[in-house]
């Protein structure tokens, strides 16, 4: 069986097969694309009193974070957390909502580094930061964040996965080049001097914590987590040493909605989880 679907992955390319994985979501992908050249962007009501402007491939994506409990809180506890003035390092940008999120609730003199691998992903998060009057206010950096720059290969999920891009196994030959950057090399390219980090990067965190450690040390964030165990697992990653890094650079508090948990704690509930963690 997985000699057959290595002779399909050959036989056909893995763009192809995003299409095909989802007709009807890859229709809808052009049909949003279609929309957004006649009429322009669209708005969503995100929070009382936080009105976005988006490109219609955003909506569902954006209204997610309205409807699931579990989304809806990590964005209620990042607002909670944003402060005036906040400099944001936004890794795993996707279509900006997070970012939005900290200009909006940051004040006029807040600003934002989004790092995105996906570069469609990137077309329509800077879609959307111009259809907010905020494109001067975000450094958009198309690439990967791990341990060191140079390239990684990397999974494109196409229209049914809304873009995003995911670490590819050692054996995949359907993979394709993305340029990779360490957190010092985007912080020295933008200049950002962080006060909140957010990382969403689909089980690529072990690497992206080991090469920004001299940064997280230096500058001690606020850092918004998402452990996604299973890809990390499948990688042979251990998530609680992900945090035991974090402990050796000056990160003595873990939260869970609210909840301060402890390193066993958090992996007796499986490590999957969104938290913030909290510099001494």
């Amino acid at each position: 069986m997985k000699s057959v679907r290595e002779l399909i992955r050959r036989a056909t390319p893995r763009s192809v097969r995003n299409w095909l994985r989802q007709p009807t979501r890859s229709f809808r992908y052009l049909a949003d694309r279609a929309r957004y050249a006649r009429q322009g962007p669209t708005d969503v009501q995100v929070r009382d009193g936080w009105r976005v402007r988006c490109h219609p491939a955003s909506v569902d994506h954006f209204r997610i974070f309205i409807a699931d409990p579990a989304q809806a809180t990590e964005l209620d506890t990042f607002i909670r957390y944003c402060r005036p003035g906040i400099q944001f390092l936004d890794v795993g940008a996707h279509y900006g909502l997070f970012s939005l999120a900290a200009l909006h609730f940051g004040g006029s003199d807040a600003h934002v580094v989004a790092v995105e691998a996906s570069a469609n992903a990137s077309k329509i998060l800077t879609a959307n930061l111009a259809a907010n009057g905020a494109s001067n206010r975000v450094d958009v950096v198309n690439a990967a964040m791990g341990a060191t720059n140079g390239t990684l290969q990397m999974l494109s999920t196409g229209p049914a996965g809304s873009d995003y891009f995911v670490s590819a196994p050692a054996d995949r030959t359907d993979t394709i080049p993305v340029r990779q950057l360490s957190m010092p090399g985007v912080l020295r390219q933008t200049r950002l001097i962080p006060t909140h980090v957010k990382m969403d990067i689909e089980g690529f965190e072990d690497e992206a914590i080991s090469g920004a450690l001299e940064s997280l040390r230096e500058h001690r964030p606020v850092l918004f987590l998402e452990l996604h165990v299973r890809f990390l697992r499948t990688r042979g990653r251990d998530p609680a040493a992900i945090l035991e890094r974090l402990c050796q650079c000056g990160y003595v508090r873990f939260e869970e909605n609210g909840i301060t948990l402890s390193i066993a704690e958090l992996a007796a509930r499986e490590m999957d989880c969104r938290i913030v963690c909290m510099p001494e």
